[in-house]
């Protein structure tokens, strides 16, 4: 049974830890991730007396830690989101002002170059007109080169923020994996939950989700595991740590670096599982916007290359001679895996805007201007048609409508002796105008080439594959480092049509080996000049083209806008987010300064009143005693 001695002592005992954990708040009022911790004061056991029961005082029965779990698993997620948007929106905006510049950007060259073409059509025997376009040409060539520089540079610089990312993200979880052991063994020796080290953990938690997205679960013992945000792979599972890589992918010369995980002694790549974080932001960067706007700017630059070329091919220059090639045509080979065990490497697996005209032996044909229902019909009244030559520049303009902003990805099967293509970036199966998936056999019907999306694939020459091999090609990011003014003499340029003969009189324009129109004439250099203004991009499955080659610009630089701008807006939606469970989190876990400062003085006068109670006794006590010696 208690007495008033002993209530009153244990009374200052309790509230003397009252005390301590209200000064413990204020002192980590500034402490990020602490949560509010309360002493929650009980009534000791009752005694029991003949008259019944009565009070034995108080005691603490644990130290409470303000937290709600609900609300700490949001603040995680919005930590993560937001990190994520404000990573990419940093990064988007520095390869906006490269790629969609308003400022001497491309379209300020590609605009000075049509210029040139106009005003050459205008002056076609001009020699300062003819300089003028192969000024522009390479004066835009070096443009080109500068960007491909710092798209280059881009690329490096978001492999070392990758691996940068990664090396921390394996530090936190040796800190969270540590802080997990403690919080094990204080809660198996002590019984109380150690407060400040769930706040330790908690807050490296939240750390560790602006680096990544993460999904969180707690064990029986008060540990956490770790997994990635999808589910898929643990990162810290019954408290073993696993390690995540930076490594660069399997393909030869690609210098991309991804993320790994090393799953049953094997290397997983994980990228596409990491949506969060600044690692989520940073391979959302790279893969919506700096590979899709570089494989866009690509397919404008082709476009241009292969348009250019092809209606300089139908021309003739001053001496007479049949146009060659203005640009240097896309050609390349493909990347092979390191895990390949074929033969073949790559080098001779060959990639091209399809060569099927060879300027060097005119076929029979004429020019009529750019459309040939311009061309009148024959005394016969039988209508005009292209011969050889204007069908297949028909036909190569109508591959450059085929060509996609994508790279693909090449796999051998034993099986079928041919190889399957796909999306390189989405692994989609690849299908051809029929809707079957695009195949290229090595034997019949292919025989190792085929046109796919406008490219000529060429097997040829590649030497013998192995079940699985694959292969990569990305053609239009390649002409980012190769757009090359092949024309360097003024006079080459081929300003003038054909002359236009029908010696058979059957309206047949393929009668005749094609000449040069007379000296002066501009038909050809017009119709390249006409160029700017005719849609050849992106065609429907009815062959009509979308879009015209500034267009094709356009369409990347309105599609980095509209990245920029939706990446701003998710960051703007998101900090609101952060901030609102934040300021619930402060609501409910924070330290509120005039609620310890009523605390003290509450816990104070009630401390004092302890020592009131044990004064008290021991004069009791101490009257007693002294009525004894009386």
């Amino acid at each position: 049974m208690a007495d008033m001695l002993t209530i009153g002592t244990n009374a200052t005992n309790t509230f003397k830890r009252a005390l301590d954990v209200t000064s413990h708040n204020v002192a980590n009022i500034g402490t990020e991730g602490y949560n509010r911790q309360r002493a929650e004061i009980l009534s000791d056991a009752p005694g029991n007396a003949s008259v019944g029961f009565h009070g034995g005082g108080s005691k603490i029965g644990t130290v409470q830690r303000m937290y709600a779990d609900f609300i700490q698993t949001q603040l995680v997620d919005a930590n993560s989101q937001k990190s994520r948007y404000n990573e990419q929106l940093s990064v988007a905006k520095q390869l906006e002002g490269v790629v969609a510049g308003n400022d001497a950007g491309i379209q300020d060259f590609m605009q000075r170059l049509f210029d040139s073409f106009h005003n050459l059509a205008n002056n076609p025997t001009s020699s300062t007109s003819r300089q003028q376009v192969i000024s522009e040409s390479t004066n835009m060539e070096s443009m080109l080169s500068n960007m491909s520089g710092v798209l280059g540079e881009t690329q490096v610089q978001t492999n070392g923020q990758i691996e940068n990312i990664v090396q921390q993200v394996n530090e936190k979880l040796t800190s969270i994996q540590a802080i997990n052991k403690e919080v094990a063994n204080s809660t198996n020796y002590g019984g109380q939950p150690p407060n400040d080290l769930l706040d330790q953990r908690d807050e490296a938690i939240k750390q560790f989700s602006g680096l990544m997205d993460i999904k969180t679960f707690k064990q029986p013992d008060g540990r956490i595991e770790i997994y990635t945000a999808d589910g898929r792979y643990p990162l810290l599972n019954d408290n073993v740590r696993t390690n995540l890589s930076a490594s660069f992918t399997d393909f030869r010369n690609e210098q991309r670096m991804e993320v790994f995980i090393d799953v049953s002694g094997k290397q997983k790549m994980i990228s596409d599982s990491v949506q969060g974080g600044q690692l989520g932001g940073l391979l959302d960067f790279r893969k919506n916007m700096l590979d899709k706007s570089m494989n866009e700017l690509g397919v404008a630059l082709n476009g241009l290359v292969a348009s250019v070329n092809w209606q300089h091919y139908q021309g003739y220059d001053l001496n007479g001679n049949p146009g060659q090639d203005f640009y240097q045509p896309l050609s390349m080979n493909a990347m092979e895996k390191a895990t390949n065990t074929g033969a073949e490497d790559g080098t001779n697996i060959k990639v091209s805007f399809n060569p099927v005209y060879d300027p060097s032996a005119p076929v029979q044909g004429t020019n009529p201007p750019f459309d040939p229902a311009a061309v009148p019909p024959a005394a016969n009244a039988q209508p005009a048609t292209y011969g050889d030559k204007q069908t297949n520049f028909q036909t190569a303009m109508a591959q450059i409508g085929e060509f996609k902003a994508r790279e693909y990805e090449l796999t051998f099967s034993s099986a079928l002796n041919g190889y399957e293509v796909r999306d390189y970036r989405t692994g989609e199966v690849l299908n051809d105008a029929a809707g079957n998936p695009q195949f290229i056999s090595l034997g019949a019907p292919d025989n190792g080439v085929k046109n796919v999306e406008g490219l000529q694939f060429d097997f040829s020459a590649a030497l013998a594959p192995t079940d699985g091999d694959q292969f990569i090609v990305k053609p239009h990011q390649e002409i980012l480092n190769n757009f090359k003014t092949i024309i360097a003499d003024p006079e080459t340029l081929a300003t003038r049509g054909q002359s236009s003969q029908d010696t058979n009189n059957d309206g047949l324009l393929t009668d005749e080996v094609p000449t040069a129109s007379a000296y002066g004439d501009n038909v050809n250099i017009a119709n390249i000049a006409s160029l700017q203004s005719k849609k050849i991009l992106y065609s429907d499955q009815n062959g009509n083209a979308a879009e015209t080659i500034l267009g094709g610009y356009s369409k990347m630089a309105t599609n980095v806008g509209m990245y920029v701008s939706g990446t701003q807006i998710q960051l703007t939606a998101q900090e609101n987010v952060f901030n609102q469970v934040n300021d619930r989190r402060e609501a409910y876990s924070g330290v509120n300064l005039d609620e310890e400062a009523a605390n003290l003085l509450r816990f104070q006068q009630a401390y004092q009143a302890s020592a009131q109670i044990i004064q008290t006794s021991q004069s009791l006590f101490q009257s007693l005693l002294g009525a004894v010696r009386l």
